[in-house]
């Protein structure tokens, strides 16, 4: 059983590790062992570790020894994701006491608890802020023009007229913002869409094809590339939870 918390910046996972191939994907990962080490390694470096840190794109593969992690991923417009800039194994204790909090959760009320025990993750890593690196009222702007016409098939153009920005103008001041392209984003928003309306009670197929998937194959390719979560991980079993803005 695979659970799922989706919250507006991040998605967490508990999940068993399925796919040896060594992958990269756009989100960047707190990786934590709830019951023991794992093997965490990429194209320059392997460490054994309880956790680690792995920046956006980075090219990578995990041994869990079979036991089942905790896999955070946090888009690229999140400040967190700004502030995980190099690989790096977290402290034992770092790792065991977020492994310890999250049983305590999982073992109680996963949506009523989770804002404190994200809190608590956020201060073990010693992060400095979450939510939105985004500050610019224009790109912001463009961001919500594009979130409510998702199926649409929004262009950069629409949005950059949105904006009233020229097409070139938001697209440089797009990536120095977010970090990405904006077409790459858009991507996110409609896997961080389907997501929601699972969660609202919709099938694979339906929530899929209602963002603009062309096909729940496109979505389940595209899921896998961005976030690293395989077929086999939903259609083994999952729980999804929909976590209110923190």
């Amino acid at each position: 059983m695979t659970e799922i918390y989706l919250a507006e910046d991040h998605l967490l996972l508990e999940t068993g590790y399925h796919d040896p191939q060594m992958h990269s994907h756009s989100a960047a990962h707190v990786l934590v062992g709830l019951h023991g080490d794992m093997r965490v390694i990429t194209e320059n470096e392997t460490i054994l570790c309880r956790g680690a840190l792995l920046p956006s794109g980075t090219a990578h593969t995990v041994d869990s020894f079979g036991n089942p992690l905790l896999v955070f991923l946090f888009d690229v417009t999140s400040t967190v994701s700004e502030q995980i800039q190099r690989m790096a194994a977290l402290e034992r204790g770092t790792a065991e006491r977020i492994a310890l909090s999250y049983r305590t959760l999982a073992a109680e009320n996963p949506a009523d608890g989770y804002e404190t025990f994200f809190m608590e993750v956020m201060a073990l890593l010693k992060m400095k802020g979450y939510g939105s690196r985004i500050t610019d009222e224009r790109i912001i702007h463009a961001m919500r023009f594009a979130k409510e016409h998702l199926q649409d098939e929004v262009t950069a153009g629409e949005a950059a007229e949105a904006a009233c920005l020229s097409e070139s103008r938001f697209s440089h001041l797009f990536r120095e913002q977010a970090g990405i392209a904006f077409s790459s984003w858009l991507v996110y928003r409609k896997l961080f869409d389907t997501y929601i309306k699972i969660a609202e009670g919709a099938s694979i197929t339906d929530a899929s094809l209602a963002v603009g998937f062309s096909t729940p194959s496109h979505f389940a390719t595209t899921n896998k590339r961005m976030f690293g979560i395989t077929a086999s991980d939903l259609t083994g079993g999952y729980r999804l939870h929909r976590i209110a803005d923190i």
